[in-house]
């Protein structure tokens, strides 16, 4: 099951700019939206979404959104990085109850054909996908996948040899998962970044190459999702209570 993706997104206008910002620091463009970040909550234009910040009230943040399309990301200074990508579900099956294996082929395109080519191998030159695959996050069909952005490290580091600042090599873990009528791909830094562990080629043929899920899972329970129609009123919250105790009061912290 092929789908044009990449041609069906090439008209959402502003999209490689904002979703650069997931990679690096970076001015935000005049034409982007910014989200409002209060507390420790961040809340994406239009309320889209809303997300806990998961490096505390003061993270380096960096936020782009042209209408439904966007990113947000959250850096401390020891380089570790907790980041949302999100667009609207290109694929009019998306998120869909149907079989699983189709939910995660969507999925899989939309990750192979569209996130990874359209904004991070066009933004870090020589960006490879190590390691893809089906699987499930949170009860919902994923695709997990880690990719090496050559020097994309959220931050810069003196390089002991010249003196000068340069950027570290980046192993981005993501899962991707559609919810409330968007594609959704979270992503962590599989080492910390600046640590010697980071300076390590991450082995992706390794038992527990996938270990960065449990923290995409704790980022992911800190969030609310826009509901995707009329019969859906109301934030749809990451963790809900059973049916019988369901209510619009957002979970505990």
């Amino acid at each position: 099951m092929v789908f044009p993706l990449r041609q069906r997104f090439a008209g959402l206008v502003g999209v490689p700019v904002a979703l650069s910002l997931a990679l690096f620091t970076m001015p935000v463009h005049a034409a982007l939206e910014r989200g409002d970040f209060t507390g420790e909550l961040y809340t994406a234009p239009g309320q889209l979404f809303t997300v806990k910040s998961p490096l505390g009230p003061r993270p380096m943040l960096v936020d782009g959104f042209d209408r439904t399309v966007g990113s947000v990301t959250f850096i401390d200074d020891a380089g570790q990085l907790f980041g949302v990508v999100c667009t609207p579900d290109l694929d009019m099956l998306a998120g869909a109850n149907i079989d699983t294996e189709i939910s995660q082929a969507i999925l899989r395109n939309w990750f192979r054909d569209t996130a990874f080519p359209a904004f991070f191998a066009s933004t870090v030159p020589g960006s490879t996908i190590l390691r893809d695959e089906p699987g499930e996050f949170e009860g919902l069909p994923a695709w997990i996948a880690v990719m090496h952005l050559p020097r994309g490290a959220a931050l810069p580091h003196v390089d002991p040899a010249t003196g000068g600042m340069t950027r570290g090599d980046s192993w981005r873990g993501v899962v991707v998962f559609s919810r409330g009528g968007h594609t959704y791909l979270l992503m962590t830094e599989t080492t910390v970044a600046g640590s010697d562990a980071g300076a390590r080629e991450f082995d992706a043929s390794a038992p527990g190459w996938d270990d960065f899920l449990p923290k995409l899972a704790q980022f992911y329970v800190g969030m609310t999702f826009q509901s995707s129609g009329p019969e859906e009123e109301g934030p749809r919250y990451a963790q809900r209570p059973a049916p019988e105790a369901q209510s619009r009061e957002p979970p505990p912290n």
